[in-house]
């Protein structure tokens, strides 16, 4: 799904979510300066599914647009400001090719490194900007980590392909979020959330304490040959991806 298309659906599901509830109760804007004076402890546990966007970087980076499903546990003790822990999944696959010069003795063809799922790990602040008795418009920025997945390194070649398991990469990533939380009950609500993700490397990382590998067959038996192909991936670019979730909230208090 576009980046176009998350935010119409996003803002449709959020104006819808946020009619009825306007209707009986006028929106108060949040004074930022009264924001941060304490309030009652409240908590909330949240589920949540939706969709990630993918994306391309030259011909060498790719990631496709998936599914994504996670929770996140919110708190807050002041009146326009919480804080939420996150964990998402998706089973995103991002993969980044090169292709070995002659000196590294592999045969003519091209190394692709693959990730086959995403974990991402952030904290979050949530600023109330607008709020009624049921609903709240929030901004919502945050930083975390992105842990790209069942990562493996193949050899295409002419005469077919060899393949081994690879460790994870791990890249730090800031987030940007806006959305509102309509509470149609006292202690059940729904979040509709718009997000972008902006990662460093981490699918293209090879460390030196991971980067070589023998390419032959996995598990490498004894004088298998062993390659050292950190040279040609380091760090990706910067990479960018958007997230739409609708989540179910419990407020515990």
């Amino acid at each position: 799904m576009s980046v176009p298309r998350f935010l119409a659906a996003f803002l449709v599901l959020a104006g819808l979510a946020a009619v009825p509830s306007s209707a009986a109760d006028p929106p108060t804007v949040v004074n930022p300066f009264k924001a941060f004076t304490r309030s009652p402890f409240t908590a909330e546990v949240e589920v949540y599914s939706g969709g990630i966007t993918g994306d391309r970087i030259g011909a060498a980076y790719q990631s496709a647009g998936r599914g994504d499903y996670g929770a996140r546990f919110t708190f807050g003790f002041l009146k326009g400001l919480n804080f939420s822990l996150n964990y998402m999944y998706s089973n995103q696959s991002r993969s980044f090719t090169a292709v070995p010069p002659p000196e590294l003795l592999l045969p003519t063809g091209t190394l692709l490194m693959r990730a086959n799922n995403l974990n991402m790990f952030f904290g979050n602040g949530e600023f109330n900007v607008v709020q009624t008795k049921r609903a709240r418009f929030y901004l919502s920025p945050g930083m975390g980590f992105a842990r790209n997945g069942s990562r493996s390194m193949t050899l295409l070649w002419p005469g077919g392909r060899t393949s081994t398991p690879i460790f994870p990469g791990t890249a730090l990533t800031f987030n940007l979020g806006a959305g509102v939380k309509v509470y149609p009950f006292r202690h059940v609500g729904f979040r509709f959330d718009v997000r972008d993700y902006v990662s460093g490397g981490g699918t293209g990382s090879m460390e030196a304490s991971d980067g070589r590998y023998c390419l032959m067959v996995y598990p490498p038996p004894p004088g298998c040959l062993i390659i050292n192909v950190t040279p040609l991936f380091g760090k990706i670019p910067v990479q960018n991806n958007v997230t739409l979730t609708v989540g179910l909230i419990f407020a515990i208090r």
